[in-house]
């Protein structure tokens, strides 16, 4: 599994914000196609980081460049479907992080059998397209407003903003964002409504619990400000907080929960939490400064039996990573991998699979722009296993796995 460029995944980013926020699910080079449509279910929407490429199929090509309608080709895309929550006309601003990010962007009708398909056919056309340059005087925003009066704004220099588009409730329409160069940051969507939808029904009041955390040097004992991601707060979603030594957060009890932590000159940090029934669940993140000879496991990064290939669950302790060399541009590290291999010598097999899942992980970080010089791997196949002779399922996942040894700091 890799990332970012055509054939690797963009994962979800950790410590995206200054408060605590639910960070938006991880994309896949899928998103860059229209059968793997991210759904947009509220108002705003963040894209901390980009599809790069086009996906798995070039869907949108050989168009002139004078087309109104259509993009000439797409470049670097990300296909968005909504719905719309009532009868009304939709206004939306895409909103680029960096204002020297040129965003173009398709609608489409969504409720058309084979829309896919028949987009790639061009047997569909946009309701709304704007291929303007990007003004920075305005921020280099692009979308859709009432006073625009134009359906479709074509390449060059025009308005960066289409014509609002009426829709009725629960329609489903298609948003495909696409960048003309590679992108240099991520953007906000923002959706507005006029008539807006009405307020949602308030919930019936459930028991939650009190997740306090704390955040110290683990040799000294003092609070540390770190950056913090929790998985399994809520359902399919990180919960993400920056910047403090203590947080409290509120949950409902009985959840299995997943930390990472990072903080410039320490090393980074996971752990995991059983769900309990209790009122309060307090947790102490101890950090430890980086070191040159420590190592550290990362526990989730699980590969498929046999295989180099690492299991889904695998993505965030893989970012967690490749967050911890971005924050110590000075850090370099060997990747070792390690496979399980119970009642049997360390084979030429065995050494070759184990390299191999370092190097997975090496060219995850090699394409996420991590310099090649910081980095290395080796495998060691089963020659330290956690568990030499595992009892179940749990302790031969956790003999694959990959460690993090710090070579200099």
């Amino acid at each position: 599994m890799k990332l970012s460029c055509r054939t690797y995944l963009v994962l979800f980013v950790l410590f995206a914000s200054a408060n605590c926020v639910l960070a938006q699910k991880p994309l896949t080079q899928n998103n860059g196609d229209c059968s793997g449509a991210v759904f947009i279910k509220d108002s705003v929407y963040v894209c901390d980081q980009t599809v790069r490429g086009f996906g798995n199929i070039l869907e949108i090509k050989e168009n002139p460049a004078d087309q109104k309608e259509w993009f000439e080709r797409e470049h670097n895309t990300t296909w968005y479907t909504f719905r719309s929550p009532v009868k009304t006309s939709i206004t939306l601003e895409i909103i680029p992080k960096n204002i020297d990010d040129d965003i173009d962007f398709l609608v489409f009708e969504g409720a058309i059998p084979g829309i896919c398909d028949k987009v790639q056919q061009k047997a569909v056309t946009p309701l709304r397209t704007n291929i303007s340059r990007n003004d920075k005087a305005n921020g280099s925003i692009c979308g859709l407003r009432k006073d625009a009066p134009e359906d479709f704004v074509r390449s060059g220099v025009g308005s960066s903003f289409s014509r609002a588009l009426d829709a009725e409730e629960g329609q489903l329409l298609y948003l495909v964002v696409d960048y003309q160069d590679r992108p240099l940051d991520g953007y906000t969507i923002r959706f507005h409504y006029d008539p807006p939808p009405p307020p949602p029904i308030p919930e019936a009041t459930t028991r939650t619990q009190e997740l306090r955390i704390k955040v110290t040097d683990a040799k000294t004992g003092k609070p540390l400000d770190a950056n913090i991601a929790i998985e399994g707060m809520v359902f399919d979603s990180i919960v993400e907080a920056k910047g403090k030594s203590q947080y409290v957060l509120k949950m409902e009890p009985y959840r299995n929960l997943k930390f990472g932590c990072i903080r410039p000159g320490y090393l980074f940090y996971n752990s995991k939490v059983k769900g309990t029934s209790g009122d309060v669940v307090e947790v102490e993140v101890k950090l430890t400064p980086i070191v040159a000879g420590e190592h550290v496991v990362l526990d989730d990064i699980r590969f498929v039996g046999n295989d180099t290939k690492v299991m889904r669950s695998s993505e965030a302790p893989m970012l967690l990573l490749l967050r911890f060399m971005q924050a110590n541009p000075k850090v370099k590290v060997e990747i070792q991998g390690h496979v399980n291999g119970p009642t049997y010598k360390n084979t030429k097999e065995f050494i070759e699979l184990s390299t191999g899942r370092a190097k997975t992980v090496f060219e995850f970080l090699l394409v996420n722009d991590v310099e090649p010089s910081r980095i290395s791997f080796v495998g060691l196949g089963n020659s330290q296993m956690l568990y030499p002779e595992p009892k179940n399922k749990e302790q031969s996942e956790a003999n694959r796995r990959v460690e993090i040894r710090i070579l200099s700091n």
